[in-house]
Parts: C-alpha cells; sequence; structure tokens
C-alpha cells in the first residue's frame, strides 16, 4: 500500500485586501511534506502579503490555512512556532547589541524536544557550513551581511522546526554566498525539513528549488519544476524578462 504523502502546509481561498487593492485572490496554495518550494514573482505581486499570512503576522479577509493538517488560519505566529514552523523575514531580525551566542540562546525556549535529535543535528550543521561560532561572543552588529543573514536561519533552526519559511534569504549578498545559502539548505530539505522561500534571486531559485510557485497580481499564475517555469513564456513576460 502506497501512503500518500503529508501536506505541510496548505491555504484554501485565501483573499486578503488592503484599503481596495486586492493582495491575495481565492489563492490555493500545497506544500508537502519534505519538499522545497520557492515563490517568486515581479514586486506587488503578492508574495510578501501570502507570506505573512502564512506566518501569523497578517489575517487573511477570508479562506482557511493548515499546518500539518491543523487549521491555524486565526493562530498567533508563535503559536505556529510551537507547532514546527520556522521563520525568518524580510527584515533581519536578529539583536545587533547582543552577541552570537546569546542570539542562538534565545530560541532556546521554544525548542521543540520531540524533534531535538534531527534537530540539532541540523543545526551543528549550519553552524558549521556558516562558519558560526554558537559560542562567539562577538556582537551580532558587528557580523558581515551574509553572517547576519545566517545567524538567523541558525536561530530559526535553534527551535528544531520540521518546516521553514524563509523571506528572501540570500537578499543583498553576492553570488558566491547565496549559492552557500542555497547549498546549506538544499542539505538541510535532504534531511526531511521542508523549506518554503521567497526569492528574488533567480540563481538561488535555479539551484535549490525543486517545485516553483509564481504569483502575479495576487494569484497563483503558474507553478511547476524549474525548468517549466524559465520556459514558461508568460513568466518569461511577467517576471524573468525577456531575450
Amino acid at each position: 500500500m502506497v501512503m500518500e504523502p503529508t501536506v505541510a502546509i496548505e491555504t484554501l481561498s485565501l483573499n486578503k485586501t488592503f484599503g481596495g487593492v486586492v493582495a491575495a485572490s481565492n489563492v490555493n496554495f500545497k506544500v508537502l511534506s519534505g519538499e522545497f518550494r520557492c515563490m517568486i514573482g515581479p514586486n506587488g505581486a503578492g508574495k510578501s502579503t501570502l507570506f505573512a499570512m502564512l506566518c501569523g503576522i497578517e489575517t487573511a479577509d477570508s479562506g482557511q490555512i493548515f499546518v500539518f493538517g491543523q487549521d491555524v488560519t486565526h493562530t498567533q505566529a508563535f503559536k505556529r512556532v510551537r507547532l514546527g514552523v520556522g521563520l525568518t523575514f524580510q527584515t533581519n531580525r536578529a539583536f545587533h547589541a547582543l552577541s552570537v551566542r546569546e542570539n542562538l540562546a534565545i530560541p532556546q525556549a521554544s525548542a521543540r524536544l520531540e524533534n531535538k535529535e534531527v534537530g540539532q543535528a541540523r543545526l551543528e550543521f549550519a553552524l558549521d557550513a556558516f562558519g558560526l561560532d554558537p559560542n562567539d561572543e562577538i556582537k551580532a552588529a558587528e557580523l558581515s551581511h551574509n553572517q547576519l543573514q545566517w545567524l538567523e536561519i541558525a536561530m530559526v533552526l535553534v527551535g528544531y522546526p520540521n518546516l521553514i519559511l524563509l523571506d528572501e534569504p540570500a537578499a543583498g549578498m553576492a553570488s558566491e554566498e547565496t549559492l552557500r545559502t542555497a547549498k546549506v539548505l538544499k542539505h538541510l530539505n535532504s534531511t526531511g525539513l521542508t523549506t518554503v522561500v521567497v526569492e528574488h534571486d533567480m540563481a538561488f531559485v535555479k539551484d535549490a528549488a525543486q517545485t516553483v510557485t509564481v504569483l502575479h497580481q495576487g494569484k497563483i499564475f503558474a507553478e511547476g519544476s524549474v525548468a517549466d517555469i524559465i520556459a514558461h513564456e508568460d513568466v518569461r513576460r511577467i517576471y524573468l524578462g525577456r531575450a
């Protein structure tokens, strides 16, 4: 008997408007456990709004959101973390006045102990791959931009999540740093960590994504493999550009 794959996160007919501007229109979005999904789209496509609703920062006007089968439509962000969701945002949330060690200590209070063994292995891998010392007393404010981004990813992993939602984790990085970030996240995903990334950098998307969701004008415009999306003529027109 073939078991059906578990759904990690799903939306049903999700809608959101801001002052008459439609930011999400009847969005049906589903990511399976263990998947690496990237969301792309032009500015104003609705990526940030959908991400904010998935995280619990924004509340949908209508529709539902499920995490591992549980309805979290009206569940606060910190309670979603307790269900095994790890979050990073477009604006880095590391505490700049605190040391690397102190930043990594803060999320320990919400660590999911039932996921400790595999979660600790993921954390140790990421710290080593990113060159971060968990006992470092250097202030976060003194880190380079890419190190600060990597610290925030490590802070998410401290909670031992089963699903991570990352908003532009490679933003502002050089090409080498972007591909390094993608490599680490791909390895973490290979251990079963479901990964959803909003990203503009197509080098990252091409290297990391298994499936790509394209948003446009608050709707899901297209979905498919990286090759399918790159070859999609209308996607090229609205987002990737034509030669």
